[in-house]
């Protein structure tokens, strides 16, 4: 009877070891990058989510098509689309998406060829067309709204082909609720981004080719040009607006045909430009940064998205980068890489959405999520945090 209890005992014993250990394990954290193929098109570009859906509106311009992307509600995947033709005609050049504040729930769109601005509401339903609200017929002498941004009470659109008139390039603003107040500034070739200081409330405009950055003051209708130095970069794309610790408007520089140089900048309410580089040498130094995002968190504090592109070159990567900073915000102090599976992909924007991050591939008319399990974004563990050492033995 005793050997009996004994031997109950050892069994528990182990059973209780065995179920220690595993109560002890580890649980294994992932990030994991999927791609959606979209309707085959040569030119996948700007996209944006519908406020208070599972949507998204995504644009391909080679045929002026609009996609509609169901989102699941849980796991923000991708699940389906449905495609809809947007313009006079397949060479409309559908290309601005953007949510408006001012009209809950409805989207506005640019058309580069025809030269119109649209507010459609996008539907409830994924087979829904898309209805057209408002037209707005961009005045001569401007021509070729690129992308598209509602600010305040304004739409506004980079005029990014030049003027059949004077040649020229210029950034387009309207009222949104009064479609006879409109203006045209002037500006160097070509507009891209939009951004409002949160601050100043100066509007501050990215130029591509001539690689500048215009201010315009609303009040009195002066501009001023804010060149890039060429001994930091060149190529002024991306631009957003934040609040907070980053409060002021950043921007990117794309590159040229050589490679980018890793650079970003930043200008606050003093309206003065501040770079900031990257610093891995491989992934890093030679990125070309197309777009930027803001992906601060309460937890893990102020922090940016950026995606360098191939577009301009095959010497910079397609990649998809998280930036943090000093307490000052004056450096970066953290910066965590994610390849994109598919290189020379050219990819294009990117958007964070409340856990996932999409990435638009304009060359090969794909849609990318980047997913976290058991952590987040910024919490993963770089290699260089274990080792420096460069290996000089391949086996």
């Amino acid at each position: 009877m005793l050997h009996h209890i004994c031997k109950l005992f050892v069994v528990a014993l182990a059973l209780g070891a065995t179920v220690s250990a595993q109560n002890s394990a580890t649980s294994l954290v992932s990030r994991r990058i999927t791609e959606y193929l979209l309707p085959a098109a040569t030119e996948t570009h700007e996209f944006a989510r519908v406020p208070n859906s599972n949507f998204v509106l995504l644009s391909q311009m080679s045929d002026s098509e609009l996609i509609k992307i169901e989102l699941d509600p849980k796991t923000e995947e991708p699940v389906a689309f449905h495609s809809f033709p947007m313009g006079k005609n397949s060479s409309s050049q559908l290309h601005g998406v953007w949510p408006s504040t001012v009209y809950p729930g409805m989207m506005w769109l640019s058309l580069q060829a025809d030269n119109q601005l649209l507010l459609v509401d996008p539907g409830k339903n994924l087979t829904t067309p898309p209805t057209i609200l408002q037209t707005i017929d961009i005045p001569a002498p401007g021509n070729g709204p690129h992308c598209v941004f509602e600010i305040g009470n304004r739409v506004w659109a980079g005029l990014k082909v030049a003027s059949k008139q004077t040649g020229g390039y210029y950034v387009f603003s309207v009222d949104i609720t009064d479609s006879s107040d409109q203006k045209l500034y002037e500006c160097l070739a070509s507009p891209v981004f939009i951004k409002e200081d949160p601050t100043t409330r100066l509007i501050y405009v990215t130029q591509d080719t001539d690689s500048s950055i215009m201010r315009i003051d609303t009040t009195t209708g002066e501009t001023t040009q804010l060149p890039i130095p060429p001994s930091v970069g060149n190529n002024a794309v991306g631009m957003i607006s934040a609040d907070g610790p980053l409060s002021g408007v950043w921007f990117t520089l794309a590159g040229n045909k050589t490679g980018g140089t890793g650079t970003f900048g930043h200008i606050g309410s003093d309206g003065k430009m501040e770079f900031f580089s990257l610093k891995h040498p491989m992934l890093g130094a030679n990125a070309g940064l197309l777009h930027i995002a803001d992906a601060s968190t309460v937890a893990g504090g102020p922090a940016l998205w950026l995606l360098s592109t191939s577009l301009l070159s095959d010497n910079s990567p397609d990649a998809l980068i998280r930036v943090t900073f000093d307490a000052g915000i004056t450096s970066v102090s953290g910066e965590e890489y994610i390849s994109m599976p598919t290189q020379n992909a050219k990819v294009h924007r990117v958007l964070p959405l409340d856990s996932t991050v999409l990435v638009s591939e304009l060359h090969t008319f794909t849609l990318a999520q980047l997913s976290y399990n058991n952590t987040v974004a910024g919490q993963w563990l770089p290699a260089e945090s274990v080792s420096n050492a460069t290996y000089t033995q391949p086996g």
